[in-house]
């Protein structure tokens, strides 16, 4: 028999042998396996926009300064209001980008930031009423290196001797005559950790905002608990009520330590 026939009458009679083939690996699921399970357990979130909306754009011109508002859909009073909003990142090395305790005194609980986003992620903020219920909103960015790109050492230099530096401004709000729509700048390079100096090729150690009280007369407002996700010169826009007017306070506090408070004279409507 043929040398060729006697190969293909063997191959045929050998028994069948599967390809080992790899199995396809789904993605992590940073939310569900580890974001939620860490911050909320069990609670149940209710997903929506019955309670508050996220906007974020599909695609950040600067992944560095992303801007992103939070819109909520109730009034803060008394008997109920947003308590406290956690705004997350889900692909950030730190995905918790800030926790937000808000009081009846915001009058409405909006909030508006510029964010640093590392790659194309989910964002989604959770709105925990007063009385502990939950509800979320989330958004896509398509953005990349928001973390890591280095700041020029000149510019760096700069904004560290501009540390603690703040501006404040308020006009009256649109929809209700009794708020104020506000907005805090506080300079502050908030650096990574992440970021590789250009010129030593070590990495710029962090140092970024950590905590911002704001109050209105001696009565608080919002306090922001932040991490390395906020920008470079956190912004904060929100409402708050002036009434007749009087002094806003902001406190500032870093992760080296430094703690700076500001006044601003805030006229009545």
């Amino acid at each position: 028999m043929p040398r060729l026939l006697c190969l293909l009458v063997l191959l045929v009679a050998a028994p069948a042998c599967p390809l080992a083939v790899e199995p396809q690996q789904s993605e992590l699921d940073v939310w569900d396996a580890l974001l939620r399970p860490q911050y909320f357990g069990d609670r149940p979130i209710l997903s929506g926009q019955t309670i508050v909306q996220l906007r974020v754009p599909l695609r950040a011109e600067d992944s560095g300064v992303v801007p992103v508002s939070v819109n909520a859909k109730i009034a803060q009073t008394p008997g109920r209001y947003i308590e406290k909003l956690y705004l997350f990142i889900d692909k950030n090395p730190k995905p918790l980008a800030g926790l937000f305790h808000l009081t009846p005194a915001m009058g409405r609980a909006d909030l508006a930031m510029r964010l640093r986003v590392n790659e194309f992620t989910k964002v989604r903020v959770i709105a925990e009423l007063n009385d502990g219920e939950l509800h979320m909103d989330e958004g896509f960015t398509r953005a990349s290196g928001g973390c890591t790109e280095p700041p020029p050492f000149l510019a760096l230099k700069e904004a560290r001797g501009r540390i603690g530096q703040m501006k404040f401004r308020a006009q009256a709000g649109d929809d209700d005559p009794d708020l104020a729509l506000a907005q805090l700048i506080i300079s502050h390079p908030n650096v990574t950790g992440m970021q590789l100096d250009q010129r030593t090729r070590a990495y710029i150690p962090a140092e970024y905002v950590t905590r911002v009280v704001v109050s209105f007369n001696d009565e608080h407002v919002m306090t922001a608990e932040t991490d390395i996700s906020i920008s470079e010169d956190p912004s904060f826009r929100f409402f708050f009520r002036p009434a007749g007017g009087g002094v806003i306070r902001a406190e500032m506090t870093d992760s080296k330590g430094r703690q700076v408070t500001r006044t601003f004279d805030v006229q009545g409507l």
